[in-house]
Formats: C-alpha cells, sequence, structure tokens
C-alpha cells in the first residue's frame, strides 16, 4: 500500500472493518493480501470493470409483446416498421375507442371522456360510470379512480395530443416503449373495470 507509515495504518484500519463486514467472523489474522487486493478492487473499480464488461446485471426488460393487447395489437406494424410516433398515436387512439365503448360515450373527447367514465359521483340515471373498486374504502375509492383520471388525462394530453404539433420532436424508441408502457397500464384499467349503470331512484 501507498502512502506514509500513518496514512498506511489508517487505511488498513478501515481495509479491516470493510473487511470484516463483507467477510464475517474473520480477524487481522486471516487478511492475506490477495485478499485485501480483491476487496480494494470491488471498493474502488469492481461496479464499474464489470458495468464495461457487461457482467452487471442489467434490470427486468420490458418485452413489447407482453403489453396489454388493445395497445400492442394496434401499435407493432408502426413499430416494426421503426414510426414509433405512429405507434404511439395508434395506441392512444384504439385506446380512447376501448374507453368510448366501455364507457358508452362515444359522443365525448378524451379528457371529458376519462372524467366521465372513472369520475367518483354516483352515475346519473341511463348513464356508466366505470369501477375499479367498489366504496367500502372511500380513501381507496377516490385514490383509485382519481389516479385513473389523472393518467388517462396525462397521456391524452401530454402524449398524444402534441404528436399533432408541429415543432414536437420525434420520440425515441425508449421514450416510445416506456409510453406505450403507460398506456399498456391504463388499457389494463379500462379492460378490468367493471361498469356500473345509473338506476331511477322510482
Amino acid at each position: 500500500m501507498r502512502g506514509s507509515k500513518e496514512e498506511r495504518a489508517r487505511s488498513g484500519n478501515r481495509v479491516q472493518l470493510v473487511f470484516e463486514a463483507v467477510w464475517e467472523h474473520s480477524s487481522r489474522s486471516q487478511m492475506h493480501a490477495d485478499r485485501v487486493r480483491s476487496l480494494i478492487f470491488e471498493l474502488e473499480e469492481g461496479i464499474e470493470v464489470r458495468e464495461r464488461l457487461g457482467l452487471m446485471s442489467p434490470g427486468p426488460a420490458l418485452a413489447a409483446d407482453t403489453l396489454h393487447p388493445l395497445v400492442w395489437k394496434a401499435t407493432r406494424p408502426h413499430w416494426d416498421s421503426g414510426n414509433h410516433d405512429a405507434a404511439v398515436w395508434a395506441a392512444a387512439i384504439n385506446v380512447n375507442t376501448a374507453l368510448k365503448a366501455k364507457a358508452e360515450r362515444p359522443d365525448l373527447g378524451e379528457s371529458k371522456l376519462v372524467t366521465a367514465a372513472f369520475g367518483t359521483a354516483a352515475p346519473e340515471t341511463g348513464q356508466v360510470r366505470l369501477r375499479l373498486c367498489d366504496e367500502s374504502s372511500p380513501d381507496l375509492f377516490k385514490d383509485r379512480h382519481v389516479g385513473a383520471i389523472n393518467l388517462g388525462q396525462g397521456l391524452f394530453s401530454g402524449v398524444r395530443n402534441p404528436l399533432n404539433h408541429v415543432g414536437a420532436e420525434d420520440l425515441t424508441e425508449q421514450e416510445a416503449l416506456e409510453t406505450l408502457a403507460a398506456w399498456s397500464l391504463f388499457a389494463r384499467w379500462v379492460d378490468r373495470a367493471e361498469v356500473v349503470r345509473g338506476v331511477s331512484a322510482d
């Protein structure tokens, strides 16, 4: 080890503490030079070197064909051709069409449609609401449905609509895949939701 005697002693003590934390029940007499060198390498360079060599776990991967069918079936032709903006657009249109059909509101645009479908108020006579849970837990009920409204409106306003505007930057492949994952989650909520129909009080 480099440095003065005092610096080596301080470094040796730090290495010893880390060594004992990594290899339990070890003592200084068991701390051979090769183990010290291995430990120092791990502390200083191990992660970086393994990353450069591709030896680190890449983490979870998202397979496009596991996205909700409402998303992937509409998206796939555009995705395979490399048109990521069109893929996201197609997913949005397909989910919107499915939501209009299930909520029975073909007359509403995206933001108003999402609010009408997942609103927390009871449906009026002849109209429907989509329910992700019952009202036995009021806080859970509110969170689920307000969350669905926020996600749906955010996707339409923040993702789908900007694709209409001149000057909007094209989505990268990674951005498009992450966006499709968000559409897939929203599509699953739409698919999973129970239809509750408003009835007359008579």
